[in-house]
């Protein structure tokens, strides 16, 4: 039997053998498999994506729920703060003035009936002095100590004699309960003058605090 070509070759199909055909299945699966793990990964991103972006819009609503909340706690440390520095202040000035009240409080009542207070203020000064140190009573130490004076000035009128009022006045302080173990002196000096028609006498009272104790 004769094969007749009318195609002339063109028609016939190339004789194939398993190795050729594998190779063909190899090389077409490739990119098909590429391909399928391709769109397995955008698919499993895009399901991450949408996943966050969830989480994202979930947080924002939250951050926006409670931003006035934020806003308010801010508001009330800032006063808080405010208020905290105000109460240091008002501390500190009442501490020094619950310091004084006892000393004006004593000064007032052994003032001398006939007298009369014309004059009062508060000095310091720093000084050095001699230390000596508590663990070992051999050595000293020169430190620099802020001792405090109450100028006192109280004045009388006519031609009484007001030297020992003003003795009694002074000896009356330094035995008080508030300022016997405070005061370490008490130095007076006098003073004459005239208010009208009326002869004056003031006298002048330095109180001398012990270091410390004011």
């Amino acid at each position: 039997m004769h094969t007749i070509d009318l195609l002339r070759g063109q028609g016939i199909p190339a004789k194939t053998t398993p190795g050729s055909a594998a190779m063909v299945v190899v090389v077409v699966a490739v990119p098909i498999l590429a391909a399928a793990g391709m769109v397995d990964r955008y698919l499993q991103n895009k399901t991450d994506i949408e996943i966050k972006q969830q989480a994202i819009e979930s947080e924002q609503e939250t951050v926006e729920k409670f931003a006035d909340d934020v806003k308010f706690q801010k508001s009330v440390e800032k006063e808080r703060d405010t208020v905290n520095s105000k109460l240091s202040e008002v501390s500190s000035c009442l501490d020094n003035y619950i310091q004084w009240s006892p000393v004006l409080e004593t000064l007032v009542r052994y003032l001398p009936a006939k007298m009369v207070m014309s004059g009062l203020r508060a000095e310091s000064a720093s000084e050095r002095k001699k230390v000596v140190n508590e663990k070992d009573p051999n050595l000293t130490a020169n430190v620099a100590v802020v001792t405090r004076t109450l100028v006192l000035d109280i004045s009388g009128s006519g031609g009484s004699d007001y030297g020992s009022i003003v003795k009694t006045y002074a000896n009356n302080l330094k035995s008080s309960s508030a300022l016997r173990t405070k005061l370490e002196d008490i130095v007076v000096s006098q003073d004459t003058g005239r208010t009208g028609d009326d002869n004056t006498v003031t006298y002048t009272m330095n109180l001398k605090f012990k270091p410390g104790t004011l």
